[in-house]
């Protein structure tokens, strides 16, 4: 896809509507990716549409039929959400879902296209949590996802991953393969913090922090290069000098969410003006000029991103 600025709105509630999406348009997006539709609020909503109704529902044919009606709700309305999104902004809609396995959604991607998405992006997650579940079975949920949705569909699909992989490299070359047009790095997901005076859970920060850049830049300048598919950097943008470097280590578009809620959606405005002044500066007519300049493969000194260095850093630390 064209785009006219290589930041992305990422999926978030500023993309939740076809208004905040013209909103993020007339701001300067390149593009934006849709507030994800969730497979596990679309399973809530069926369940709890039968348990308000069991009594009445004890036939099969009436449970499916409930079953179809919550989902196509769910469904329609966001179905509708992609098809307002394009007629009130000029820029690509990348629909989103978030998905945990490879069997709820294919059906649903292919009505993502016909909807008008320009591309589908498979927040995809599975919580590496299970001891009895090794490196390689999770890897292939994400592969089932990949081959699942591929089939169904001809507009290119991205897949969001998480950081928390045994190998990111592995992974990443395998969904290469797969045919996935785009890797998004990296999922960040609401954390669970501990209230000490209630003995309780409670919810942790939810927005990135300017220094989170730093994973997502490492990885585009290790993969760049290797790939035949885009890479888009996520989490931690806070700024044009944080897009620029992770341009220059190899990213084809970065996505920014947090840096919007805190100084506002007019932020984009300011973060296109700085990344064209910056680029007058250093007298470059385009992104491709300098896109992963300072990239693994490109740089003199690769092992600054493939290593640590720690003991060259705490010699100078007091």
């Amino acid at each position: 896809m064209a785009l006219r600025s290589p930041l992305v709105v990422g999926s978030s509630g500023l993309t939740r509507t076809a208004e905040g999406v013209r909103r993020c348009a007339e701001a300067g997006a390149g593009a934006v990716v849709l507030k994800s539709i969730f497979e596990e609020a679309i399973a809530h909503e069926v369940q709890a549409a039968l348990d308000a109704g069991m009594d009445s529902f004890v036939h099969p044919e009436a449970m499916d039929y409930v079953k179809s009606l919550s989902r196509d709700n769910e469904v329609g309305n966001y179905l509708r959400l992609i098809a307002d999104a394009k007629k009130g902004a000029d820029i690509p809609v990348v629909a989103s879902v978030h998905c945990v396995s490879a069997s709820a959604w294919p059906d649903f991607a292919k009505q993502v296209q016909d909807a008008g998405a320009d591309a589908l992006e498979l927040n995809a997650f599975v919580l590496p949590a299970d001891g009895t579940r090794d490196s390689a079975a999770i890897e292939k949920v994400y592969l089932d996802m990949a081959a699942a949705v591929r089939e169904k569909v001809r507009i290119p699909v991205a897949m969001k991953l998480s950081c928390h992989l045994t190998s990111i490299p592995h992974t990443a070359m395998a969904l290469d393969r797969a045919g996935i047009r785009s890797l998004t790095l990296f999922n960040r997901f609401f954390v669970n913090d501990i209230d000490i005076e209630k003995l309780a859970l409670k919810r942790g920060g939810f927005l990135s922090s300017p220094e989170e850049y730093l994973l997502p830049m490492r990885w585009m300048s290790l993969l760049h290069g290797r790939l035949s598919c885009d890479l888009a950097a996520s989490t931690g943008v806070h700024s044009a000098s944080s897009a620029i470097k992770l341009l220059l280590a190899g990213a084809t578009v970065v996505q920014v969410v947090s840096a919007l809620y805190r100084n506002e959606l007019s932020f984009l405005s300011t973060m296109n003006a700085e990344l064209a002044a910056w680029m007058d500066r250093q007298q470059l007519a385009t992104i491709e000029a300098f896109r992963g300049h300072l990239s693994q493969k490109a740089s003199g000194n690769p092992a600054a991103f493939e290593r640590v260095q720690f003991m060259k850093f705490s010699v100078g630390m007091e």
